[in-house]
């Protein structure tokens, strides 16, 4: 391998670095668009995706103005954010200077950016388009192994499969004579993708000081399949391996640019003009841009007032005489149940923990090849649960649904059968959804996930549950009942419905974690084992499964194979006492979103349920909408307040955790994925076009898990809906950072900083903003120094 060789390959691994994964439709946990930038501070990946991407990373300043006209941002507000940026003027100063100028795209770094001529039929696309949809297609076939029944010859990789089609039927091109010449210079690119990368540069010259821009602004005209490319490349390194997609898709792109030149090399030829606009946009210094310090004053006015509320709020309070014990996700919706919960219940505490409650778990179905995880996706699965398979005849079913032509003969094949079934799905019932509706991959025997798990070793369980009871919110002394709650949601006719999921269980339902967790501490063996380790349960504490069902705010107790009769028996007392939290917990739902604000109490329940199972909603809830919070700390910092489901609830307690391991673990789980939930969220709100997947009425199923297409063209769409963040009227999600508020000394901080350099880094550059409770109130982390928080900080 030569220098040359060296060097692009290390600037292609640079430019892939970049881009995001994107995980597919049937578990479509959040994440950060913008986690491969996370090296940059907050500017400088705002200038990089501006100058590269024309994306951006807050609002149209209008939308500021807006805001502080309504007095929700203030001039105190707008002063600090101009002190931190090291602004050396007034807010009214400041203002008066007018509105920043509309932003313009990007300079043409592409050379096909230069080529003029008419591309596609009659002119109607230009070349970008073009290659977009080219690979675009191509892509789409290549990964599909679900849902087409017709499947490509996948001979060789990816490059080589494209650049077989590429031979076999070239673009549409504006004449016969330039039809020749790109079927002449298609049949003379090589054959690898690395030998491509050769001729690339033989031929176009790329200067290194530009390499990996280039690299980058390459990837992100297909950034919907890039970021698919690097979520199988994330897979293959949770695995232990590796992958080449990344790199043989840059190829793909490379292969274009060789195609698109036209080897002139005068003053005013293309090429000439490309590499005078990379030279220009190399020495362009990052701009410390208005949206910017609009959008800090929009975060800080944001965080005031909860930082006032937390500031006078308790410390820790021991779990002494409660009788109920409810162990809740961290996710946002959990936080308005709890609060109802408290208020039912006025004996009962409630936890905030990991929705997977620490299961590495995978699930599988017999005979299948693919597992699917049902953990963080930080993490690989440490076990698989094997599921009985489904059904033949809904597997013929679905793979004649898939057939071609079949749009035009399922329901003449099927008759008054799918006529019936159509009909019910127009005028849905008023049930509560069915553990199998909430979760496609499973079948009724879903259950049996609690017998797969009986076959671990009863050591490695004890060993796992003796830290996880702690960090539970349980102490020594244990209620009479402990409920373990997880969450799922329900929707129809919704491709993106596991983004609704919890997140901590890779986009799933949280019911078969709590299902096994509470089979496992039932059992004799291990509660013997944990009481050999200082962890003695009495014998009349039960551990109830739960489910939280988010979009109707029900609470459910779960029956499984071979419960005891006592834990039945608990199960049919406290149900009562979980409907009456529920039916408080959704009355907050009155009067928003066209509901009635005097509706009556089951009216509303069977509304909600409704629009889970209506396969024309397109809003079945606003899921994570909203957040704006990650607080670790006793429930009795939060106990008191209404947080208005904008918090994630995470339950920690220092002086239990001397070495900051548990705030360490903290960080770089519960803290990281409420980090990716908040940067997705945000991400949809301030580029919807990049980062937003666009009108769900418009959705096409690509691969059958893939993702989507908006329309049947185009690149692969990632992120949310914007029904999922816009009502229809207004944007339902404010794009702010997230504030990690911390209970903790700053020395254990620092300790569990130095154990997270990863979380550090966010820190330090600015992608999150990091407080903690001190005795004085609210400190604010700032280049190494807590300082008071609320008031204008000092660069």
């Amino acid at each position: 391998m030569t220098s040359a060789d060296t060097l692009w390959q290390s600037a292609a691994q640079a430019a892939a670095s970049r881009i995001a994964p994107s995980w597919p439709l049937d578990s479509l946990l959040a994440s950060s668009p913008y986690w491969g930038l996370r090296s940059q501070s907050f500017e400088q990946a705002h200038h990089t995706l501006q100058s590269l991407a024309d994306s951006r990373l807050h609002l149209d300043e209008a939308d500021y103005r807006q805001q502080y006209a309504a007095g929700q941002i203030s001039n105190a507000d707008l002063s600090a954010a101009l002190q931190e940026a090291g602004i050396k003027q007034s807010a009214v100063q400041w203002l008066q200077q007018g509105q920043a100028e509309r932003h313009t795209a990007p300079a043409r770094l592409l050379q096909s950016n230069w080529r003029q001529d008419a591309a596609g039929h009659a002119g109607l696309q230009n070349w970008q388009q073009v290659i977009t949809q080219q690979i675009s297609q191509c892509c789409a076939a290549w990964f599909d192994h679900d849902q087409a029944e017709w499947q490509p010859d996948r001979h060789g990789r990816l490059y080589q499969n494209w650049l077989a089609e590429m031979a076999l039927q070239p673009p549409p091109s504006p004449d016969a004579a330039a039809r020749e010449r790109l079927r002449g210079a298609i049949a003379a690119l090589p054959q690898d993708h690395h030998a491509l990368f050769r001729h690339a540069q033989e031929r176009l010259q790329a200067k290194p000081s530009w390499l990996s821009d280039w690299f980058y602004v390459l990837l992100q005209r297909n950034s919907g399949w890039a970021a698919w490319c690097r979520y199988q490349q994330w897979q293959a390194e949770l695995a232990g391996t590796a992958s080449s997609l990344p790199a043989e898709l840059l190829a793909m792109q490379l292969a274009w640019e060789c195609l698109l030149d036209d080897g002139d090399r005068t003053p005013d030829s293309h090429w000439q003009h490309w590499h005078a606009a990379w030279d220009a946009q190399s020495t362009i210094p990052p701009v410390n841009a208005r949206g910017l310090i609009w959008q800090r004053a929009a975060e800080l006015a944001s965080h005031a007032p909860l930082l006032s509320r937390l500031s006078v709020q308790p410390a820790a309070t021991e779990l002494a005489g409660a009788d109920i014990h409810a162990v809740f996700c961290i996710d946002v919706r959990s936080e308005p149940m709890r609060r109802a919960l408290e208020q039912v219940l006025p004996a009962a505490t409630t936890a905030g923990f990991a929705g997977f409650f620490g299961l590495p778990l995978a699930i599988r179905f017999a005979g299948e090849d693919r597992s699917q995880p049902r953990l963080p996706g930080l993490l690989a699965p440490s076990w698989e649960a094997i599921m009985p398979s489904l059904e033949k005849g809904l597997q013929e079913w679905g793979s004649f649904q898939r057939a071609p032509l079949s749009s035009f003969t399922l329901v003449e094949s099927a008759g008054l059968g799918k006529a019936g079934k159509l009909l019910r799905k127009a005028f849905p019932g008023k049930r509560r959804a069915t553990l199998a509706e909430l979760d496609p991959w499973l079948n009724d025997k879903d259950k049996s996930m609690v017998s797969a798990g009986r076959q671990l070793n009863t050591d490695d369980i004890v060993a796992s549950l003796e830290h996880l009871l702690p960090a539970m919110g349980l102490g020594q002394r244990f209620p009479r009942t402990v409920l373990l709650v997880g969450h799922a949601s329900h929707s129809s006719n919704n491709p993106q419905a596991s983004a609704l999921q919890c997140g901590a269980c890779g986009g799933h339902g949280g019911h078969l974690h709590v299902l096994l967790l509470s089979d496992w501490l039932q059992r004799p063996a291990v509660r013997a084992g944990l009481a050999a380790r200082g962890w003695a349960i009495p014998t009349a504490t039960l551990f109830l499964p739960v489910l939280h069902l988010t979009h109707s705010d029900e609470l459910q107790v779960l029956q499984a194979d071979g419960q005891s009769p006592a834990l039945q028996q608990r199960g049919l007392q406290v149900q009562p006492l979980l409907d009456e939290a529920a039916s408080l917990a959704r009355s907050r739902r009155a009067g928003q979103d066209g509901i009635p604000a005097d509706i009556h109490t089951g009216k509303l329940l069977s509304l909600l349920r409704q629009k889970g199972h209506h396969w024309a909603e397109t809003r079945p809830e606003w899921g994570l909408a909203g957040n704006h919070s990650f607080i670790a700390a006793p429930r009795s910092r939060t106990a008191a307040l209404n947080l208005h489901g904008r918090a994630f609830l995470q339950e920690y307690d220092w002086r239990q955790d001397p070495q900051a391991s548990q705030l360490a673990a903290i960080f770089g789980g519960p803290l990281v994925v409420a980090h990716w939930i908040n940067m997705q969220y945000f991400a949809a709100v301030t580029d919807p076009r990049r980062y937003g997947s666009g009108n769900k009425l418009l959705h096409n199923v690509v691969g059958g898990r893939i993702g989507v297409f908006e329309g049947n063209s185009g690149d692969l769409r990632i992120g949310l809906s914007k029904q999922s963040v816009h009502d229809g009227s207004q944007w339902r999600h404010a794009p702010l950072r997230l504030a990690a508020c911390i209970d903790a000394p700053a020395r254990l901080i620092s300790l569990a900083l130095e154990q997270q350099p990863e979380v550090a880094m966010l820190v330090k550059r600015r992608w999150l903003h990091l407080y903690r409770f001190a005795e004085t109130g609210m400190e604010y982390w700032r280049n190494g120094n807590w300082l008071a928080a609320g008031l204008p900080h000092g660069a």
